[in-house]
């Protein structure tokens, strides 16, 4: 017999059966209602349908308008509990408000452990266009990415912090630390790297971590994970005891990765995570760390928008003949309002979901928690929170055959995408940045935007004419459309 019983099966949902695109319509359309003054001008659609061919268009415009405002935070504050409002717990008793369902008590997970034997700490080292970056190069190599304007100038700072401040002679020693990670398995988490560096690292995810990695060498740190999966729309209430016990005290960085495509779950996921993070005691949260798309509508600061003139002023002939003809957008590569901008770098392909997870779930609850406190809590300091964009990466979700030409065609514009590994290795220092460096960090601040957040043209169009690249370059990628 349990201390609890075991809270009765069901799932995470959106309330109401609505669609991700009418959650992300009303929680716009109410915000913009409340707020005339500033989001007036936006052209906002009446109605989720008629949202659905203009969100790419629309999202930067009123992203834009946020950002102009004097009440900008607290806007964000307003956006990221909208979505919250959103998500019920459904079982045979009804649908409820999942913080509601979260204050429930449960049983933690039972837990599997193994200790690896390795000696702890972990020596960085990237590859970058060929040639290899030891950890005593990380300032470098940084200098290099912001001079190729592929990373903001605060990220090129943050990686030289971490080679000056955290190495002990090219060695990351995180040995004592608890690493909670959501989603431990996805393509962009640091997991296994924060493993090698010696932490405790609580492993949350439907499957459980590689048996490979036992045979690897130099591992180290020890590894915890749920006997059962740990599926985070039908467990939640399980997976925050999990949280709590395995804390046990002890302040967690949490890590939220968890992606999944489909029936919504880009949103379920991403509000879930968040609401679990709003439900754990404030003395039990160290940090947060979550990964932001460069695909949605980000704030630009001064050096983007000089960086973005400049590449469209030494843009080569062939490139200009093109916008000429209008087959690259009209309107430039960002939405202004005033002195404010925020990039059009929203592909439609990626679906209304995706971009309400983005936008909703991550910008604007990070700003949330990085400017107060997290939504249903007492807590009266601001989070640490590590929202780094990073870079287009050649994850799975992105095996589309149009996105596979882009990325063939893409260096013609000036862009960089990444293997996974790589962005792995560069955003888990940056969250190290995030976590150790005496000044909280700032949402937005630090991004690895592969070269789109200084295109001059809409990425979608943009990406139109880089997949005919691509697709000349590999003919064989067209089958993937017929086939």
């Amino acid at each position: 017999m349990t201390e609890h019983d075991p809270p009765s099966s069901g799932q995470v949902l959106l309330a109401d059966d609505l669609s991700a695109l009418q959650v992300l319509h009303a929680v716009l359309a109410d915000t913009a209602a409340a707020l005339p003054s500033v989001f007036g001008a936006v052209g906002l659609p009446a109605t989720a349908e008629a949202l659905r061919s203009v969100y790419p268009d629309v999202l930067p415009r009123f992203e834009a308008s946020r950002v102009a405002s004097d009440a900008r935070s607290e806007i964000a504050r307003q956006l990221a509990a909208a979505l919250g409002a959103h998500l019920v717990w459904q079982d045979e008793s009804g649908a409820r408000p999942l913080q509601e369902a979260l204050a429930e008590p449960a049983d933690p997970l039972p837990l599997e452990t193994h200790a690896f034997d390795g000696r702890p700490g972990w020596q960085p080292e990237l590859i970058y266009r060929g040639e290899r970056w030891e950890a005593t190069r990380l300032a470098e190599l940084g200098e290099l990415l912001v001079s190729r304007r592929m990373i903001t100038s605060r990220a090129g700072d943050a990686l030289a912090w971490v080679g000056e401040s955290l190495l002990d002679a090219g060695i990351l020693q995180l040995t004592g630390r608890k690493i909670a990670v959501l989603g431990g398995g996805a393509e962009m988490a640091p997991t296994r790297l924060w493993l090698a560096s010696g932490a405790d690292v609580l492993w949350l995810d439907t499957e459980p971590p590689p048996r490979s990695w036992w045979q690897k060498p130099g591992m180290s740190g020890r590894l915890f994970w749920p006997a059962g999966n740990a599926d985070l729309l039908t467990k939640p209430q399980a997976v925050l005891a999990t949280l709590i016990a395995f804390a046990d005290g002890t302040p967690l960085d949490v890590g939220l990765y968890a992606y999944a495509p489909g029936q919504a779950r880009e949103l379920r996921l991403t509000a879930s995570m968040n609401a679990l993070l709003n439900a754990l005691p404030d003395e039990l949260v160290a940090s947060v760390t979550m990964l932001v798309s460069p695909t949605t509508p980000t704030a630009m600061s001064a050096s983007d928008l000089a960086a973005m003139d400049a590449r469209l002023a030494a843009r080569p002939l062939w490139e200009a003949a093109l916008a000429r003809l209008g087959l690259l957008g009209a309107g430039g590569g960002r939405a202004a309002v005033g002195d404010a901008a925020a990039t059009r770098t929203v592909v439609a392909i990626q679906g209304a979901s995706y971009q309400a997870a983005q936008y909703l779930g991550k910008i604007m609850m990070a700003e949330s928690w990085a400017s107060s406190d997290r939504s249903g809590s007492v807590q009266s300091q601001p989070l640490r929170v590590s929202a780094n964009t990073a870079a287009i990466t050649r994850t799975r979700s992105l095996s589309h055959p149009v996105f596979a030409a882009a990325f063939g065609g893409a260096a013609a514009f000036g862009v960089e995408t990444l293997p996974p590994r790589q962005s792995r290795r560069i955003n888990g220092l940056l969250a190290l940045h995030d976590w150790m460096h005496p000044d909280l960090p700032v949402p937005g601040a630090v991004r690895v935007h592969g070269g789109i957040h200084t295109l001059p043209y809409p990425l979608g169009s943009a990406l139109r004419v880089a997949a005919a690249f691509g697709f000349a370059r590999s003919p064989r990628l067209l089958r993937g459309l017929v086939g």
